[in-house]
């Protein structure tokens, strides 16, 4: 009931604040009511209550910075960046993955800026292949050697920083298929 009770007096309160002046009546079976709508007079029932509900606390934010559609971004000057280079896999590595999949894993410092892309530069062939977090995922690599490094490029394309290559090595498994069985005749 008491739950019930506060549940009846936030409603009224919340409908004090939109229409102004709330009522409270008992009906002849002893149940409280809570109304914003004048009750009508009931004989023989106690006359209804005006109840007083303290103003309610309000918030007013700050005005959100109007967003610039097509800002242009700050300048970069060319050495933005002081640092780029690939972490993994280590130079001369060698990688076993019968599936071909690799991880390449590249540092950049400063942190990348939004508008800017890391992209991965695999075998001297720059790839629209796009890291996620510092991490280009590739998958069905070819066995062999590779060479692996990383671009930072602007909205533009143009390339702002470029790593060192890195070798590493491929390891997949490959099974040759049985020479046919030559029967005698």
């Amino acid at each position: 009931m008491g739950i019930r009770l506060a549940l009846i007096i936030a409603l009224a309160a919340a409908a004090s604040a939109a229409s102004g002046q709330i009522y409270k009546t008992v009906d002849a079976n002893g149940n409280v009511v809570f109304t914003d709508i004048a009750p009508v007079d009931r004989s023989g029932q106690p006359a209804p209550q005006p109840v007083a509900v303290p103003p309610m606390n309000t918030y007013e934010p700050p005005p959100a910075p109007a967003a610039q559609a097509n800002a242009p971004s700050a300048p970069v000057t060319p050495s933005y960046y002081s640092q780029l280079e690939v972490v993994s896999p280590a130079e001369d590595e060698t990688i076993r993955s019968n599936a071909g999949d690799i991880q390449i894993e590249v540092a950049i410092s400063p942190p990348l800026r939004a508008d800017h892309r890391l992209l991965l530069v695999l075998d001297g062939t720059p790839t629209e292949v796009e890291a996620v977090n510092g991490v280009f995922e590739l998958s069905n690599v070819d066995r062999g050697t590779h060479t692996a490094g990383a671009r930072a490029v602007d909205r533009q394309g143009n390339v702002l920083i470029e790593s060192d290559p890195v070798t590493f090595n491929l390891m997949r498994v490959s099974v040759e298929p049985s020479p046919p069985v030559v029967t005698p005749h």
